[in-house]
Parts: structure tokens; C-alpha cells; sequence
């Protein structure tokens, strides 16, 4: 009798530690080199994690979106447009830029990388609608200037970055 109890209890141990172990395994998770993880406790904001392997309390934590902080590119196509002096123009390239705060691209957007795309591609055709024709790639320089300073102040706000710019015109006369 005494050795039935001895191993029920010993069962009872190892069947105990068991799920012990998985839950604390199920919480261990592994974030690459050049991703953040945004955590959230009970749907509040926690905080950012990562590199390398985090720890989430099953049940209460959940990562809520992974973020990369490697350089991404937009394609631009604006499409047919009117330019300033009504010649019809059309506007490719891309964007790269970065995320430079995570917690920010979480917290102010809910789609980081749509929104970023429509604001590019809409501040693209607006600004190159204001510039002639002509001129649109003859004045680089001052097409990219404005660019940026349309772009920097929202994407600012959302925590990214803009790093490059280039485009290309395709002008079609009517």
C-alpha cells in the first residue's frame, strides 16, 4: 500500500512538471537579429523586445506585431497625371526607408506598411503635379528636396525614416 502511494505521488510529480515544463516552454520565443516584437499584457502596451530569445507569460502576454529594422522599399507608379503646365506625365521609382522606433509604428498605425505606401505614392503625384513637365526630371534636386520635405514630417511621427529616393518620368504628349 505504502509503495502504490509512493508512486501515485511520483506520478503525480513528474505529470505536474510535465505541464510545467510546456507551459514555460510555450512562452520561450525567438526573435531574429534584425526584428522587434511588440508585446502587449492583457492588451496594454508592454514594451519591445528582441533580439535573440524573450520570454511571454502564456496566457497574459501575446506579441501583438513583428517589425523589421532592415531597410524596405516602396515601388512607385503614380499613373497618368496633369502636370502644372497640363502636359500628362507619369511618375516610377521606389522609396527605401526604415523604421527607427518601433513603439511608435505600433502605437500610431495600424497598417505601418499600406499607410506608408499610400503616402508615399499620393505625396509622389502631388508634387509632381506642381512642377512642369519638362522639368520634372530635368530639377532633380529640387523635386527630391520637396519630396522629402512633404514626406519626413508624417513618417516622422510614425517613426520611420526616409533614406533614398528615385525616380523616373515617362512624359506622354497628346
Amino acid at each position: 500500500m505504502q509503495l502504490q502511494i509512493e508512486f501515485l505521488l511520483i506520478g503525480l510529480v513528474l505529470l505536474l512538471s510535465f505541464f510545467m515544463l510546456c507551459f514555460v516552454g510555450s512562452g520561450i520565443k525567438i526573435v531574429k537579429e534584425w526584428d522587434r516584437v511588440a508585446v502587449l499584457r492583457l492588451g496594454k502596451f508592454l514594451g519591445i523586445r528582441g533580439p535573440g530569445i524573450i520570454w511571454l507569460t502564456p496566457i497574459l502576454d501575446k506579441a501583438a506585431m513583428t517589425v523589421s529594422l532592415q531597410v524596405q522599399q516602396t515601388i512607385i507608379d503614380t499613373g497618368l497625371y496633369t502636370t502644372s503646365d497640363g502636359s500628362k506625365n507619369r511618375l516610377t521609382g521606389f522609396v527605401n526607408w526604415r523604421i527607427i522606433d518601433v513603439q511608435k509604428v505600433v502605437l500610431a498605425i495600424k497598417d505601418y506598411q499600406q499607410s506608408i505606401f499610400n503616402i508615399i505614392q499620393h505625396t509622389v503625384q502631388k508634387v509632381g503635379e506642381s512642377f512642369p513637365g519638362d522639368t520634372v526630371m530635368i530639377d532633380e534636386d529640387s523635386l527630391y528636396t520637396e519630396l522629402r520635405q512633404k514626406l519626413e514630417p508624417t513618417l516622422t511621427s510614425w517613426g520611420i525614416k526616409v533614406l533614398e529616393i528615385e525616380l523616373r518620368s515617362t512624359s506622354e504628349w497628346n
